[in-house]
């Protein structure tokens, strides 16, 4: 069975009730996360060789996934990494390396930028590289801190997610008041949250 990705339109749309996203780093959040109301996994750990069924489970469940080529253990962030992860199923590619944003595209993967901001001088050549690289949706981290660095940020082109330190509604809910149109979090009492009006 072909699975066919969905253009980052129907990604960004079911976050539209529940716009938290379950961060997996362990085999034992699967369930809970299954579980949840979660529109999205984000498998952040994990052995690559293993993670088929894992996406089918995902699938068969009803929910989207997205890989973290940087994170998944046996793989590298390079091209046939991405292939690996296209060919597993996964409905986006989560990855730092902004020269891989058009070979994701090219798999028929959505392309996810991981924007790491540790420092503030770290901003305005993170901004250039996303203008380069050109990704589907980028995601912010630390995101609790997205509040903080929205006014110096170029309003970019595509959606935002803010993923890193959100553990609680009020810090979810002001990076979604910042812009970001999800959250990804691995803390299980966001999971079940709907939003802003919840």
């Amino acid at each position: 069975m072909t699975i066919v990705a969905p253009r980052p339109a129907a990604f960004v749309e079911r976050l539209a009730d529940s716009p938290c996203c379950a961060a997996i780093v362990s085999a034992d959040q699967l369930n809970v996360a299954l579980a949840s109301r979660v529109p999205i996994l984000f498998i952040l750990r994990g052995n690559g060789l293993e993670l088929a069924p894992i996406v089918d489970r995902v699938h068969d469940a009803g929910r989207l996934v997205a890989a973290h080529l940087d994170l998944v253990d046996g793989l590298r962030a390079d091209h046939r990494g991405v292939t690996w992860l296209a060919k597993a199923g996964v409905d986006a590619i989560i990855t730092s390396h902004g020269q891989l944003m058009p070979t994701i595209r090219d798999e028929g993967a959505i392309a996810i930028q991981r924007l790491l901001l540790s420092r503030w001088s770290h901003l305005d050549t993170a901004v250039a590289a996303i203008g380069r690289s050109a990704p589907d949706i980028v995601e912010v981290l630390p995101g609790v801190i997205l509040p903080e660095i929205v006014r110096l940020m170029p309003r970019f082109r595509v959606p935002l997610l803010a993923g890193g330190f959100v553990r609680t509604i009020e810090a979810a809910r002001a990076v979604l008041a910042a812009g970001a149109i999800g959250v990804t979090t691995s803390s299980r009492d966001l999971w079940d949250w709907q939003g802003l009006d919840a």
